[in-house]
């Protein structure tokens, strides 16, 4: 009867109520080598060493002009009236199929592509534009 009497505060140091929730099976999950994370070997660069030849070692400098010039180069003038009777305009920015064309391809801002977008569906409702390839644009 003599038994060591569990006070209040040993009840969390029991053996009985160690890792109840979790499974001896998945006690070493992360060290067994079935049970690799794959997939950061995926995201891992191709290239592991860094090339020494002089052309890669200046690349980033090579490009970073030509990108920035033509990537902010827009084909709409400041000054020029975005509206559906500037069928000029809007012709530049119709596929041949009489589509309109991303921003991507017509390299416009999202807010000129979504002016340019409405002028066009305004133009071909009042006729100044075709629906469909049948007739010329220009």
């Amino acid at each position: 009867m003599n038994k060591m009497k569990r006070s209040f505060r040993n009840k969390s140091k029991s053996p009985y109520l160690k890792n109840k929730s979790k499974s001896p099976y998945l006690k070493n999950k992360s060290k067994s080598p079935y049970f690799r994370n794959k997939s950061r070997s995926r995201y891992k660069s191709k290239f592991r060493y860094k090339s020494k030849s002089p052309y890669f070692r200046n690349a980033s400098k090579r490009f970073s002009t030509n990108q920035q010039s033509s990537k902010y180069l827009s084909p709409i003038q400041p000054g020029e009236q975005m509206d559906y009777k500037n069928t000029s305009l809007i012709a530049q920015f119709i596929s041949e199929q009489a589509k309109i064309l991303s921003r991507r391809r017509s390299r416009l801002t999202f807010k000129q592509q979504r002016l340019i977008s409405r002028a066009i569906k305004q133009a071909r409702i009042l006729s100044l534009l075709p629906f469909t390839s049948l007739y010329s644009i220009k």
